[in-house]
């Protein structure tokens, strides 16, 4: 290979600052996608647990719909057909076909296998088509785990309930807060 007169290549130093020039580059867009899957895994772990307050609080919505009468801060029955083991309950809803009612509790997981303060739910199971089943034997069941609160409000005026519930997720500031009415 023959070289032509007065075109010259690259120089050594030239070839090294260009490098580490594409270095630094390349190191900083490495950092801004690693900060933004992180950023995406918590917007992801925020959107699973809106999605699960939201179901819970369907269900609360569902044994509302079907009472005859409830009380907030109930005190503990010896009647009630499930313990509350140092939960404190929050909500005894009588249904319109049954006498018992279906107590949701607030307080120390059953086992170690959840992650925290649990909300429970004391009352019958449901059919396939998520109806409840008043004959079935009522049931202790964790509705919702690693709860920080749960607000319950009866309406001054009308005969509703204002729920919310609250968690936290770990390494943010910014609690995840849902609300409905019931």
């Amino acid at each position: 290979m023959t070289v032509e007169p007065g075109i010259r290549g690259f120089s050594l130093l030239e070839l090294l600052l260009a490098a580490a020039l594409g270095t630094v580059v390349f190191a900083l867009a490495l950092q801004l996608l690693i900060g933004e899957s992180v950023q995406s895994g918590s917007l992801a772990q925020r959107l699973q647990l809106r999605r699960v307050q939201r179901r819970t609080l369907r269900l609360l919505q569902g044994d509302l719909s079907g009472a005859i009468s409830w009380q907030l801060a109930p005190d503990p029955s010896p009647t009630w057909p499930c313990p509350m083991r140092g939960r404190q309950p929050l909500l005894a809803i009588t249904p319109d076909q049954s006498s018992v009612p279906v107590v949701y509790s607030l307080g120390p997981a059953p086992s170690a296998i959840w992650r925290g303060s649990v909300l429970m739910r004391c009352g019958p199971s449901f059919d396939l088509d998520g109806q409840p089943r008043l004959e079935s034997p009522y049931q202790n069941r964790v509705v919702l785990d690693a709860i920080d609160a749960v607000r319950l409000e009866q309406d001054p005026a009308l005969p509703l309930v204002r729920l919310q519930l609250e968690q936290s997720i770990p390494g943010s500031d910014q609690p995840v807060i849902s609300s409905a009415v019931g």
